[in-house]
């Protein structure tokens, strides 16, 4: 078991019982006992950075399009299917939620990297901040600019380093570009992901556990495995597992 394990992450603040990457949503992740929030950074037409998870608005509220192609004035008024709210920015997260949480912050648009960190030194938050994405191009580029920054790698769906060349890398201690975190799909992880993660000083995180009739076992069994955080689908299994890691230890 991880001695690292830390990190309970809100995964789009939850995507249970409320609407995904939503002020609502971050807010009920950080009473359910959330440190971190995670959550999905793209551009609208006119450039102001939103969260928001899909490439189309259609899936989860009223409206349809490509967020990049939308001003943000008509994005402003969407409202999202479930509690008709409302599709906040950056700007508006981190300052409604800044020292009291921290941020996994994804980025989901092309060409947002440098706005995203204006964003967020603006605040005076690189501190309270990991920058996430699958392009492992820009995370290299945030690193060295920011070397004090944390980075986190998608993996899953990366570009620059596919998993199984980060398993044949990594045994050798042969990685180009050490990311400070990289996240894999709950179904991928492995003993030996996890093990090569630590053994060339990363830690390892784990998402997506919704499909699981029993999604409680599974985040006990990774934690088991050595896994350093999970990102929490369901806010009410943050409580939870604080609850068995008490009584396990």
């Amino acid at each position: 078991m991880s001695k690292n394990f830390s990190f309970f992450i809100g995964h789009r603040g939850t995507i249970i019982d409320y609407d995904e990457n939503t002020l609502d949503s971050f807010e009920v992740a950080l009473k359910s006992g959330a440190n971190y929030i995670e959550f999905d950074v793209r551009k609208t037409k006119d450039n102001e950075l939103v969260i928001f998870h899909d490439s189309k608005v259609n899936r989860i509220t009223n409206s349809r399009g490509l967020i990049e192609n939308i001003s943000y004035p008509v994005v402003a008024r969407m409202r999202f299917k479930l509690t008709n709210s409302h599709i906040p920015t950056l700007n508006e997260v981190l300052k409604m939620f800044r020292n009291k949480i921290k941020f996994i912050v994804e980025l989901k648009s092309e060409s947002i990297r440098d706005h995203v960190i204006k964003t967020i030194n603006n605040h005076n938050l690189l501190k309270d901040c990991i920058i996430s994405g699958r392009n492992l191009y820009d995370l290299e580029i945030i690193k060295h600019a920011y070397p004090e920054s944390r980075v986190c790698y998608n993996i899953t769906r990366g570009r620059g380093l596919e998993l199984k060349d980060f398993i044949k890398r990594g045994k050798d201690r042969n990685l180009h570009f050490i990311p400070d975190l990289i996240s894999l799909r709950s179904k991928m992880i492995t003993q030996e992901f996890i093990e090569i993660c630590h053994k060339n000083d990363i830690l390892a995180l784990s998402w997506d556990f919704v499909e699981y009739e029993n999604p409680f076992n599974i985040i006990k069994r990774l934690i088991e495995m050595g896994i350093d955080g999970i990102l929490f689908d369901n806010y009410k299994n943050i409580k939870l597992t604080k609850h068995w890691l008490t009584k396990i230890n």
